[in-house]
């Protein structure tokens, strides 16, 4: 399944002006990460797991408590992972520069798009 806008927005309903790294994100993570889940059940796959916990604004706690529930839920199990550990993130950006690969500076969803215009706004302004 391709994404749904809409399913993003019933998901996070009543969130939509929670900082980054609140509730809104816990709810986003448990759509993603049980579309993750299903399609693991689907392929046979002996476990799943996300990269989201990369990033320092991502709770790698809570994106392993969640995956551990839905791998319960469909059978399949969860690989608990916190790749920023051991210097994850720092090797993360020197491999996106050796590889020319694109970087936000922010999670995808419009909310937190919308969060990070406004600080580099007030950034540039203050400069």
């Amino acid at each position: 399944r391709g994404y749904d806008e809409g399913e993003f927005f019933q998901a996070v309903k009543g969130f939509e002006d929670i900082p980054e790294g609140g509730e809104r994100c816990f709810r986003c993570y448990r759509l993603r990460l049980e579309r993750t889940a299903q399609l693991a059940k689907e392929l046979g796959a002996d476990y799943f797991t996300t990269t989201l916990s990369i990033s320092p604004y991502k709770n790698a706690q809570k994106l392993n408590e969640i995956s551990e529930e839905l791998g319960e839920i469909y059978d399949v199990k969860a690989l608990p992972a916190d790749f920023k550990k051991r210097e994850g993130y720092k090797r993360s950006i020197q491999l996106s520069a050796e590889y020319g690969l694109y970087r936000q500076d922010y999670c995808g969803c419009i909310f937190s798009k919308r969060e990070r215009e406004r600080l580099n706004t007030i950034t540039t302004k203050s400069e």
